[in-house]
């Protein structure tokens, strides 16, 4: 294995020196998106990869305390969100290097990737997300932009009147950078409770953890993140959680975190990856009169959501309880109708794409997207499908034969 980057020993050095861990057999190893964490040795099931004491947490109220310290405007600060503050927080390690005792990240900020390492939807070139027209993330791709430039020109207007200069250096590419840093690589607050879980709740905040988000994401990784507090059987001289690797990785070979169950539009949207084949695509559509009465229905591989689809259609149908077979008739055309004028705006996989134009990783996360999304509408369709058969079965077991018009 190749020498370590200074800035990836830097952070070791800084977490052990803060009472935190990073197993020495495991090394980091710059890629095209940054880094990724290599075991330097085979390593056994059940090894601790990494400890972060809750201390070096990045949440809102450390981000906004600092924030505070800089800007002397408590007013200010204290009503912006989350994203806001942490992003902010680390966009001024940048704009003041460092050189402030308010900032207390540095060696975790200098490991982050920089802008052109990133493919999250808000990196995409004119070009690339071009590519995703007549699809849910073309349209999510421009909501977020327009959301997170938002926030930027009030945290922007805040930095410019206290200082131009750091006005200046406070830019949207360096706040996006941040705010993406925060999308790809941010826990839920939950992570920290005495029972650790990704699950949010409303009261869930995101935090990042320097070290525990060091490691790449695998679906089905058999991972566990423990909390350990102080007491008088351990050690342990402040709280801290801990990434744990259930299985046995050999040498020279990749760890990996789980981020749990997510699709490819939230993969590429939010962190700049996908999987082949993700079993946990989904897609969103929507059902009702447009306004206040639409609501939006999540549809996954295998049908997962279908049937909860089907009975809202049937409901719009009819206004009774108890459903026949021109009810089903009419919401198996309604539903047909919807799913193939979805279908025909998707693009296609097969068109010619010039790597000049789109970067070859670009082009491998728009045919994953695409690829699942025609899957669940082409399943959907087919149960679709079924549900008219039967209801024309049940239609000539009363007696009546149905001529379905092309």
């Amino acid at each position: 294995m190749a020498s370590e980057d200074p800035n990836a020993t830097a952070l070791k050095i800084w977490l052990a020196q803060n009472n935190g861990y990073f197993d020495p057999n495991a090394g980091f190893c710059k890629t095209n998106s940054g880094f990724s964490i290599i075991a330097k040795t085979s390593l056994p099931a059940e090894s601790t990869i990494v400890t972060t004491p809750f201390s070096l947490a990045i949440s809102r109220k450390v981000s906004a305390e600092a924030l505070v310290q800089i800007l002397k405007n408590r007013f200010a600060v204290e009503s912006w969100n989350e994203r806001q503050c942490i992003a902010s927080y680390l966009c001024f390690h940048h704009i003041l290097n460092g050189e402030s005792p308010n900032l207390r990240h540095r060696p975790y900020v200098q490991t982050l990737p920089t802008s052109n390492q990133l493919r999250t939807g808000l990196f995409l070139s004119s070009a690339e997300r071009e590519l995703f027209q007549g699809t849910n993330l073309y349209g999510a791709i421009q909501d977020r932009e327009q959301e997170w430039k938002s926030e930027w020109n009030q945290c922007h207007n805040i930095v410019a009147g206290v200082e131009e200069a750091w006005a200046r250096a406070f830019t949207w590419e360096l706040y996006l950078t941040s705010a993406s840093h925060i999308s790809s690589r941010a826990f839920p607050s939950t992570l920290l409770s005495q029972n650790p879980s990704l699950l949010s709740s409303p009261s869930t905040e995101p935090i990042l953890l320097p070290g525990i988000d060091s490691l790449n994401h695998a679906r089905g990784q058999p991972v566990s993140w423990v909390v350990t507090y102080p007491n008088e059987l351990n050690q342990t001289p402040e709280p801290c959680v801990s990434l744990i690797l259930h299985s046995p990785t050999p040498a020279s070979s990749e760890l990996f975190n789980n981020y749990g169950a997510k699709p490819n539009s939230e993969l590429i949207l939010g962190y700049g990856f996908s999987l082949a084949e993700n079993p946990d695509d989904t897609i969103i559509l929507k059902i009702g009169g447009g306004g206040s009465n639409t609501k939006k229905w999540e549809i996954g591989r295998s049908l997962r959501g279908a049937e909860g689809l089907w009975t809202e259609v049937l409901s719009l149908i009819s206004q009774d309880t108890t459903y026949n077979y021109e009810d089903e008739l009419d919401a198996s055309s309604t539903l047909g109708e919807m799913i193939r004028a979805v279908i025909e705006k998707l693009p296609t996989s097969k068109r010619s794409l010039d790597p000049g134009q789109i970067r070859p990783d670009v082009i491998e996360m728009f045919r994953n997207y695409l690829e699942g999304q025609r899957d669940i509408l082409d399943s959907l369709l087919a149960f679709v499908d079924a549900k008219e058969q039967s209801a024309i079965e049940k239609a000539r077991s009363k007696g009546v034969d149905i001529v379905l018009e092309d």
